[in-house]
């Protein structure tokens, strides 16, 4: 199997796992990831659009439905009125904890379904692939 089709897969058991285990049936894939990447003191607009992997108008009209959910406000930078911050309101941080707590329970179900002697392999391979992607994309942007 190519390297490709292994990132496919991966990354359609990924989709499938948030879909399925680590929400109900009130968020979307991209709403979970929008929210899970929202930071406590809040994250500038272009800056999340970046790290989500989509384009300013898309991320405006996935904020409007989070905003009309009372989970996101929005906030215009007090330095620079031109950028607009994003903030979780409280029911937007309850459900990022829940989102976090269920990544973790389902992450550590994965790590202990993996034979113990290759456990710190598997993870020490995945953390150096994400160091990789990471700075793949970065040349890219």
């Amino acid at each position: 199997m190519e390297f490709g089709e292994l990132l496919k897969l991966f990354l359609l058991d990924l989709q499938r796992l948030f879909r399925s285990k680590i929400v109900d049936s009130e968020l979307t894939l991209s709403q979970i990831l929008l929210i899970s990447c929202i930071p406590n003191e809040s994250i500038d607009m272009t800056s999340l659009a970046q790290q989500i992997g989509v384009d300013n108008s898309t991320l405006t009209r996935l904020v409007d439905v989070l905003i009309r959910r009372d989970w996101v406000f929005k906030t215009k930078n007090t330095i620079d009125k031109r950028i607009t911050l994003l903030g979780l309101t409280q029911k937007g941080e309850a459900i990022q904890n829940k989102i976090e707590d269920r990544i973790d329970y389902y992450g550590d179900m994965v790590y202990e379904s993996i034979a113990v002697e290759d456990r710190d392999e598997v993870k020490e391979i995945l953390s150096s692939f994400h160091w990789t992607l990471s700075k793949m994309l970065m040349k890219h942007e």
